[in-house]
């Protein structure tokens, strides 16, 4: 592992002194970024205010053996708050208490096999399907891609927990991950039909997830939209519900102008025997209200749990009924600017005592220089309840960008 870090650090040098370096087997890429934050009743608090500075190398490095197979390294150094672990050493926060330091944060170790007739993927790993809502992780998982002429059936499994031993007897069973997506083109439609489910086996805990993704074109106008079905239940007489949707459609008015707008709808429940599930596994990358700037993914107006608007309100089972309108300016070629506003209000009143969210966000890029952005994005949050809380204010964030991408 040391050699590893050494390794790493040594291509990082390289990269202080090249644009970029390739060997005929080996390819490195990656972003440096800083980021400023600076956030006004942080989660509805009032006088909850933060403000402070981080900062990330992500480096990734494709390692070729042939002309069919090469491995997948990813890592990010020194992914930290400035002034926070910074004693002498690269580090990373890595647990929940924050006390946690790594040298280096290892999130990608994969192999591919890429045949003709099929790719196998194996390893540490991405895995998603649909918007990445229902299933977003970084898993230890094996994913046989058939390749048919029209279709692509793609078999997955993944490795979630070994429940605290490698022994799988009673509590320490493992939970693992089965998934099957089918991918074809459908009268234009990029298609893709999909299953998973977990199945822990110490506790008989299985959720499962059913739906349908696409995206395509009807004329000028990009369409995406899917929907998806959960169920299952927890094995102690809890079943999980929930069924969503969400459409996105966006187009070019001119050669400067671009505008969009999504439709999420979500059935929540308030049935004491029921819990609403709107995932599997959320690596937290489906964040409509950041999806349209800079900061996609950094910063959500809707808790966890955009489908979910009872998460806001620390509960579930609110559902979603919710629209957005965004639209992009670019007036000249190294300046892009745009903004984005949204209305949320939960499916099921009775399961929280939110009413409703509106927010909006405005952004700016200033392309520096190839292959480099500064940016500053200002998102607005106003929650409504139907009683007073103490989380009832309006949350400003502020957010500063500047990255670097080689």
């Amino acid at each position: 592992m040391k050699k590893l870090i050494v390794l790493f650090i040594a291509a990082l040098a390289v990269m202080f002194v090249a644009p970029a370096f390739a060997a005929d087997n080996l390819t490195l890429s990656g972003q440096f970024r800083v980021r400023g934050w600076d956030l006004s009743n942080a989660a509805f608090v009032d006088n909850a205010d933060s403000s402070w500075f981080d900062q990330r190398m992500r480096l990734s490095a494709t390692i070729k053996a042939n002309d069919t197979a090469y491995a997948v390294i990813r890592a990010d150094l020194g992914d930290t708050s400035w002034g926070e672990g910074f004693d002498g050493g690269v580090s990373r926060p890595g647990a929940a208490n924050g006390n946690f330091r790594e040298a280096v944060d290892f999130d990608r170790l994969y192999g591919v096999l890429d045949k003709e007739m099929y790719t196998l993927t194996i390893g540490q790993q991405y895995i998603g399907l649909g918007i990445c809502e229902v299933l977003d992780a970084n898993a230890t998982a094996a994913n046989l891609r058939l390749k048919f002429d029209g279709f692509s059936p793609s078999f997955i499994y993944g490795k979630v927990s070994e429940n605290g031993l490698l022994n799988d007897d009673g509590a320490n069973d493992d939970t693992n991950l089965y998934a099957l997506n089918l991918s074809f083109a459908l009268a234009g439609i990029n298609s893709d039909l999909f299953y998973a489910t977990l199945d822990n086996r110490a506790t008989s805990d299985k959720p499962w997830v059913i739906g349908y993704h696409g995206t395509g074109a009807l004329g000028m106008v990009n369409l995406e939209g899917e929907i998806a079905t959960f169920g299952g239940d927890n094995g102690a007489g809890l079943d999980y519900t929930g069924t969503q949707f969400y459409l996105k459609a966006s187009g070019d008015v001119s050669d400067m102008v671009s505008v969009g707008g999504e439709l999420l709808y979500a059935l929540g429940t308030d049935d004491a025997t029921e819990t609403q599930i709107t995932g599997l596994v959320d690596w937290w990358t489906f964040t409509p209200m950041s999806m349209n700037t800079p900061g996609s993914a950094d910063f959500s107006a809707t808790a966890s749990d955009p489908f979910d608007l009872a998460t806001v309100a620390g509960g579930d089972g609110g559902g979603c009924v919710g629209v957005t309108l965004y639209a992009e300016v670019k007036p000249m070629e190294a300046v892009s600017l745009g903004g984005k506003i949204g209305y949320f209000t939960p499916e099921e009143d009775n399961a929280t005592t939110l009413d409703s969210v509106t927010s909006f966000n405005a952004w700016v890029a200033y392309k520096v220089g190839e292959n480099t952005t500064a940016s500053l994005t200002y998102l607005y949050t106003s929650p409504d309840f139907d009683v007073p809380t103490v989380n009832d204010e309006n949350e400003g964030t502020l957010y500063a960008k500047f990255a670097i991408n080689f």
